[in-house]
């Protein structure tokens, strides 16, 4: 009869162990040698869709499948698009996107944040995807803390107006259309921001009776106090104006001013970076070498600036003046 030590039995039992884990690896190892690599596709773009869109609007977006391209430069089979909402059912919109094409239609029924989903697929294939966020907004409440005394119908448009230094001014910025661009490419946002103007438009963009100020109607009826022009506003329960030391937004003149920032058609990168903590407007007056001439307030400067800005790239808010 073979004794059998216990010491023994455990180096038995190790090297068995050894084995098994040194066959799983072989095993796994020949696994990831048999694996094919499946080709994927890439390249899907969505069509621009609009930072702010209203409640109980349509909301139509087009997916451009004819850029998609493919990891091994295969060409698949039909492409099929699904679009998703946020964590609703995905929905198939079509068996064969290459074809048709078709345009995604969502209609938004509440308040909120949304991302839009769309994947393209085809057999063989991985999908490509690619997204679109907005926030779903009510344009008549979504500002707070903003009050116009009197109100006028200027070109079809009501706008807040206020007594300041002996001239009768916009209590916000003017938002006529045809000229300039909404922000962040959201008309809905022009009642409660205002559009951007460049500084040609802006000589020519105040209603008849009303014009835009000189630097000197400005810097006279309006001053320097940048606490005195800043309303102490929220938009969409945010606050607008961050609260600095020796900054302190009373609006005590009532001109309601609201960080919207500027638009620089030039800047490829974050071109509306400025919002939140800029607010800047137009002059009729200018400087040859230096552009137009505008007024701004920065969120942590107690007095408002002077600057200078190109006359065609540069966007930025307006207020007229009653003539």
């Amino acid at each position: 009869m073979w004794v059998i030590s216990k010491e023994k039995m455990k180096k038995a039992f190790r090297y068995c162990i050894v084995a098994l884990l040194a066959g799983s690896a072989i095993w796994g190892c020949k696994k990831d040698d048999e694996t094919v690599n499946t080709p994927s596709l890439n390249g899907l773009y969505l069509s621009s869709v609009p930072s702010f869109v209203a409640v109980a609007d349509v909301l139509k977006v087009d997916a451009d499948i004819t850029s998609l391209t493919t990891s091994d430069r295969s060409k698949p089979g039909p492409v099929s698009l699904i679009w998703q909402v946020n964590s609703a059912q995905k929905d198939t919109l079509t068996k064969d996107a290459g074809k048709t094409n078709p345009q995604f239609s969502y209609r938004i029924d509440t308040l909120g944040s949304y991302t839009i989903f769309c994947y393209a697929y085809a057999k063989d294939y991985y999908s490509a995807s690619a997204t679109a966020s907005f926030k779903a907004i009510a344009p008549d409440t979504a500002l707070e803390g903003v009050e116009h005394k009197d109100v006028v119908n200027l070109d079809g448009q009501d706008y807040g107006t206020v007594a300041i230094g002996g001239k009768t001014w916009l209590s916000q910025n003017l938002y006529k259309t045809g000229l300039g661009a909404s922000f962040e490419n959201s008309p809905v946002v022009d009642v409660v921001f205002g559009r951007l103007y460049n500084w040609k438009e802006a000589q020519t963009a105040c209603p008849a009776g009303w014009h835009l100020p000189t630097a000197a109607e400005f810097d006279q009826c309006l001053g320097t106090d940048a606490g005195a022009l800043m309303a102490d506003a929220s938009f969409l329960k945010e606050k607008m104006w961050e609260y600095w030391p020796g900054v302190t937004p009373t609006n005590s003149l009532g001109f309601n001013a609201i960080p919207v920032g500027y638009w620089d058609k030039n800047n490829k990168v974050d071109p509306y970076g400025s919002y939140s903590s800029y607010a800047a407007w137009w002059t009729a007056s200018s400087a040859d070498q230096k552009g137009g001439e505008y007024r701004y307030i920065y969120e942590d400067l107690a007095q408002v600036q002077k600057a200078w800005g190109d006359k065609e790239t540069l966007y930025m808010s307006v207020r007229c003046v009653q003539d």
